[in-house]
């Protein structure tokens, strides 16, 4: 431990700093100069000390310790998405990605896949294999049941995630929520013995890439768990076996610190809503899914989108991502190399900057600490008001989830707009001439019951692209 004499001056408050500050600002108000406030609800300094905690902060365990001795103290997933048009092709393409660095698939199922072709010659014990149902979830289920049963496979050689859950058929469909409580119902107890694989997914990331704040989308994204519980519960499964079987996916957006805090507290909020069930559950047995966000990419210059995906990843890594899915901007449309590039952020960030060698390198940050905390008792506050409104579905069945997120999502892409919030590349220093890279503007359109994917700067990329 440094020993304190060594220091010649004496110690200084954080009244004396701001003291002097307000000094250096020469007249500047000091809140109008350098107060700001994030996701319109937390007040933000210009720095932090420890004054600002307290208690001490406390690093967090993202996951157990490896199984197998020479792995780092750091352990995430790289997962690459694939889409089954052509099965050989797929199975080739997966092959390739797993030779170069992913470790972690995102299948994207009708349910008519012949999954033993896509999935030949993949070592699933040592990967994490996640299905996203883009048809009915009822024959993406058969088709993964039938490939375990003609594959022989045992429950220790699947790991990985359904990114389904019930309230998902409401957001498609308006309707079949109860169908889907049976199926989720079913799925938990098909899946009993496979203990590493999730059979429902918590979709933060419809909040997040509609245009909800981070407060918005924990509020939300925790009341569709209690929602869960509730229903589930009827069906004879108790709240220990919803919180075994559900893994969260959350969307990592471009506020990068507050991206970090957001991760970590719904890890810490998950754990303190099981406790509140009765529910002993271990912080480290929570597994997150982190995506980067579709929400803040923008089709204007599109290489600057490059930038943003490595810091958005940086933050869920930071955050405590247990798999880190880098999409991008193309999405099912990309080139060999942007999927090169997507599947590459991951190697560096670990290879590169070392990213793994720390479990919890965001722990003990006087901002972050502080910052995780407001936002525990924002998120708090409203999803207690939301429980006295009547809960999550009844939020969903008069709209005011749809009101309040549209809101948000209207100011933020006015903002965008009126160039009152700046998005280099999009409503300031645009690419010319040889390096512009625009894409393809498709209109928005969204029915009543639907919160599809948006983009921050949708206003001024219809502005600049509709009549080009």
């Amino acid at each position: 431990m440094t020993n304190q004499d060594f220091y010649t001056f004496p110690p200084s408050s954080k009244k004396d700093w701001i003291d002097q500050v307000k000094k250096d600002l020469k007249g500047k108000d000091f809140n109008d100069t350098l107060r700001s406030t994030l996701w319109e609800k937390i007040e933000i300094e210009p720095f932090y000390t420890s004054e600002d905690l307290a208690t001490p902060g406390v690093g967090y365990d993202f996951h157990p310790d490896a199984k197998l001795p020479g792995f780092p103290q750091r352990l995430w997933n790289n997962l690459v998405a694939f889409f089954s048009e052509n099965e050989k092709t797929a199975n080739e393409q997966i092959l390739h990605s797993l030779q170069n660095g992913a470790d972690g698939l995102v299948l994207h199922l009708n349910g008519r896949e012949n999954l033993n072709q896509i999935l030949s010659g993949v070592h699933t014990e040592f990967i994490s294999t996640n299905f996203l149902p883009t048809g009915e979830t009822v024959l993406a289920l058969r088709a993964i049941q039938d490939w375990i049963s003609s594959s022989t496979l045992k429950p220790s050689m699947l790991r990985g995630a359904l990114l389904w859950n019930p309230c998902d058929e409401l957001f498609r469909t308006g309707e079949n929520f109860d169908s889907g409580i049976d199926l989720a119902a079913k799925a938990i107890s098909d899946f009993k013995d496979f203990r590493e694989f999730y059979p429902m997914t918590l979709d933060l990331t419809r909040y997040a890439n509609a245009g909800a704040t981070g407060i918005q989308e924990l509020t939300y994204g925790l009341g569709e768990v209690i929602e869960l519980i509730d229903k589930l519960s009827k069906k004879a499964i108790s709240p220990a076996q919803v919180f075994d079987n559900l893994a969260f996916h959350t969307a990592v957006g471009h506020l990068h610190f507050a991206e970090i805090a957001k991760v970590k507290t719904l890890r810490k909020l998950v754990k303190d809503l099981a406790s509140n069930y009765g529910v002993l559950l271990e912080m480290e047995s929570i597994h997150i899914i982190a995506s980067t966000s579709t929400w803040s990419k923008s089709i204007l210059d599109s290489n600057t989108n490059l930038i943003r995906q490595t810091y958005e990843a940086m933050a869920g890594i930071l955050g405590g991502a247990n798999s880190l899915w880098v999409i991008p901007t193309e999405q099912k449309s990309a080139s060999a190399l942007q999927q090169r590039i997507a599947r590459n952020i991951s190697s560096i960030l670990k290879e590169e900057s070392y990213l793994d060698k720390v479990m919890d390198p965001a722990s003990g940050s006087f901002y972050l600490e502080h910052l995780q905390k407001e936002l525990e008792k924002c998120v708090v506050t409203d999803l207690q008001g939301l429980e006295e409104k009547g809960g999550w579905l009844k939020s969903f069945e008069d709209r005011s989830l749809h009101t309040e997120i549209r809101s948000s999502r209207d100011t933020a892409q006015h903002k965008i707009l009126s160039e009152s919030s700046i998005k280099v590349g999009a409503n300031k220093y645009l690419a010319k001439g040889k390096l512009e890279n625009n894409l393809p503007f498709k209109p928005f359109k969204e029915e009543d019951h639907e919160l599809l994917p948006s983009r921050e700067t949708y206003l001024v990329e219809q502005k600049t692209l509709a009549n080009s």
